[in-house]
């Protein structure tokens, strides 16, 4: 059962891989759920003013939570608008670099080998492709529902954001889930 657990892992990830490169590069998906910041927008001359760290900016956010004026302050500008979530990177780095699509390739592996061990503890019960296929399915539907639609509602992702994304992960489920319902299977004879 390892040796379908691991071929299915490795294989699920590469396919998945694969569908990543279609969505989002042969499809051009992402120029079309994100947006530039406008060139007036002067966020950037002042993150590097201030020499601030890497990280995820939040706005209006205070600074010292636990300060009463500073709280309703927030609150204020909370209701007002703009809100903003930032991940900044003060450091810069080349984009889609040899070690960034290694470092995707490792993550659809863990991520299809999580989920091969899934459907090998839920084997017996699962006896037909059908049925291994939804079960998959299902996980990945679970996990793309759990961090996408959250998003919208606690960090204001847009709608339209979400249900790329969601897109993008739901057919990386689909080919995780033909080809993890195709090989791990329940042993012919069962063991105790």
């Amino acid at each position: 059962m390892a040796g379908r657990i691991l071929t299915a892992s490795v294989l699920s990830a590469v396919l998945m891989f694969v569908w990543g490169f279609v969505f989002w590069g042969l499809l051009g998906v992402g120029s079309s759920l994100l947006q530039p910041l406008p060139a007036e927008l002067d966020v950037l001359a002042s993150l590097r003013n201030v020499q601030a760290p890497s990280g995820m900016y939040v706005y209006p956010m205070p600074a010292d939570p636990g300060d009463k004026e500073a709280q309703a302050e927030c609150a204020r500008k909370f209701e007002e608008g703009p809100l903003l979530r930032m991940a900044y990177r003060a450091e810069g780095g080349s984009p889609m670099t040899p070690k960034m699509f290694a470092q995707g390739l490792g993550i659809n592996f863990v991520v299809a080998l999580l989920t091969s061990l899934l459907a090998t503890l839920a084997a017996s019960g699962l006896p037909t492709f059908g049925k291994r296929f939804v079960f998959v399915l299902l996980v990945s539907l679970v996990s793309t529902i759990w961090s996408n639609v959250g998003d919208v509602l606690w960090w204001f992702h847009s709608m339209r954001f979400c249900l790329g994304n969601m897109a993008y992960t739901i057919g990386a489920g689909l080919v995780m889930a033909l080809v993890v319902a195709a090989i791990v299977r329940r042993p012919s004879v069962a063991a105790d």
